[in-house]
């Protein structure tokens, strides 16, 4: 919630070639699926005597005129930006600009009103708000377009699920079906074919290019990559050594992308020195048992992309831009290649290979080391239970399925601690908590978190809090939330995420209540903080 790059859904549509009567009759069949789904909206309940904001079922409203909206689901707890969808089509003509005859949504972009544009963050909804996209698009095949961070594979997905709930199938969407979208717009020549494929369809790179290899003919295709090369003035450059990577992986063959790179007319002549270096960072004569452990790391079709990942992603092709390849070719094949271009350069070219791998191997083995015990962890038994990032192991921690790792289960030991620490320095506090009764209490804590730290639970949340007996635990609660709002610490987003589990999940605050009264945990952590001081001081 704090990323200026989110996961979205994107619906556009031209309000005015679509009838009233029809619109309807679609949207009836948006709240089968609606209703076919956990979907989740912000509404409010009656809780310790106050109305509350609370996560409810999504349902359909009345005002201002009869519509649904959605921003997450029960099931996960997770929850990110608001989808609405109104049965008026008239609500999306107002937003129209001037009136515009166009037939077809891809040639009239300009003139399409949005429908939905919003962040889903990757969360499990993401899938289901596709699928009432995609079910809209089908239904307005030339007056609806779905867009965003999708790919075919989740709309495959999306789209199984739906038909399940639907009396009539739905299609894909246009911009992730190549096939559909070249036989919609039937391009005159190849170069219109690739501009189409270029232009309309969602797909990663890599992805781009298989589908111009696949849609084109081998002449235009080999001029279209020289094109791509053109662009980069050195070989060496990441954008050039992604389009190495894919061009190996579909076609396996260095010899022709020896001579498109190095000596045809039309494309980049790199120089041989650099262009041994490129070849080097693609690992194509790297033995693939040396970093298959990356295969952790590498893209995901059909999930969507979480921000985290999706930074992280960048951050690893910077340092690998090789990652991605799966082609191997025998160093002394590579080299072979080579010395058909430069036939000079046979034993300097064998040379800068065997350096230029040796250097990735090292920096590899290097990684992996540091790694390791990641990947460890990650490879644990399922019958031990799994361990996930901070976020869910909070959210789902259950003490069998979903485990805690020695790293998070320390990080509820230091709250322990502060929580105690804080309570300590500040008698008045203490004092007001354990004077109050926990009625009192639980109307403090839900004010507190919905007004101050605009947090929302859902009701199983807040109903579990409501029916708490033990004052320590509350005490747990709201102490934390008043230290973190006397530290400012509302907005780090490791301890939003810890928040929402000791709310969501209550053997998150079971565990940190535990470690409050347990002596052991508080004098280990202290004699921790008194060593790491006198370190520091000495």
């Amino acid at each position: 919630m704090w990323f200026w790059v989110g996961t979205y859904v994107r619906l556009s549509i031209l309000p005015h070639q679509i009838s009233q009567q029809d619109w309807i009759s679609v949207y009836k069949e948006t709240v089968k699926l609606l209703k076919a789904y956990d979907f989740a909206d912000l509404g409010e309940k009656k809780l310790f005597d106050i109305q509350m904001p609370v996560y409810v079922k999504s349902e359909e409203h009345e005002e201002p005129s009869r519509f649904w909206r959605t921003c997450g689901n029960l099931g996960s707890k997770k929850f990110a930006e608001t989808f609405r969808l109104y049965s008026d089509i008239k609500m999306y003509r107002e937003a129209a600009p001037a009136f515009n005859n166009e037939t077809d949504i891809l040639k009239g972009y300009e003139s399409s009103v949005v429908v939905f544009n919003a962040k889903t963050q990757g969360y499990p909804y993401h899938l289901y708000i596709l699928a009432i996209a995609m079910l809209i698009e089908s239904r307005f095949p030339k007056f609806a377009s779905v867009s965003g961070d999708i790919d075919h594979l989740q709309c495959v997905k999306a789209k199984q699920w739906a038909d399940t709930h639907l009396s009539t199938p739905i299609k894909l969407p246009l911009r992730v079906d190549p096939r559909q979208l070249l036989n919609r717009f039937s391009p005159k020549n190849e170069s219109e074919k690739i501009e189409l494929i270029e232009k309309w369809t969602i797909a990663d790179q890599e992805k781009i290019l298989e589908l111009v290899y696949t849609y084109s003919d081998k002449e235009t295709f080999h001029k279209w990559i020289k094109e791509k090369l053109v662009k980069h003035s050195s070989p060496t450059q990441i954008g050039a050594v992604k389009l190495l990577v894919y061009y190996l992986n579909l076609v396996r063959d260095v010899n022709s992308l020896f001579s498109m790179a190095c000596k045809e007319e039309g494309g980049p002549k790199y120089k041989p020195e650099e262009m041994l270096r490129a070849i080097t960072l693609t690992w194509v004569s790297i033995p693939p048992q040396n970093y298959d452990f990356l295969e952790a790391f590498r893209k995901i079709e059909g999930h969507p992309a979480i921000v985290e990942r999706t930074f992280g992603m960048m951050v690893m092709d910077i340092k690998f831009p090789g990652r991605e390849i799966k082609t191997y070719i025998p160093l002394n094949e590579v080299v072979e290649n080579f010395t058909n271009c430069y036939p000079e350069w046979d034993n300097k070219a064998n040379l800068l290979l065997q350096q230029g791998n040796s250097r990735i191997e090292e920096e590899l083995q290097e990684f992996y080391r540091s790694i390791a015990p990641i990947l460890a962890l990650n490879n644990e038994k399922e019958s031990e239970g799994s361990f996930l990032d901070n976020e869910d192991a909070f959210l789902y921690f259950n003490n069998h399925s979903v485990l805690l790792s020695e790293e998070q289960d320390f990080h509820l030991k230091t709250v322990a601690y502060s929580i105690e620490k804080f309570l300590t320095k500040n008698p008045e506090i203490k004092e007001r908590l354990y004077g109050d009764d926990i009625g009192s209490m639980k109307l403090i804590l839900g004010k507190m978190l919905t007004e101050k730290f605009r947090m929302f639970l859902t009701e199983d949340a807040w109903l579990w809090i409501e029916g708490i007996r033990e004052e320590e635990f509350i005490i747990t609660l709201l102490a934390k939330l008043i230290l973190d709002d006397s530290y400012n610490f509302k907005m780090k987003a490791n301890n939003y995420r810890l928040l929402r589990g000791m709310f969501e999940n209550k053997l998150i605050t079971e565990k940190i209540t535990e470690y409050r009264k347990d002596p052991r945990v508080i004098t280990h952590i202290q004699e921790m903080i008194d060593k790491e001081k006198n370190t520091n001081e000495g």
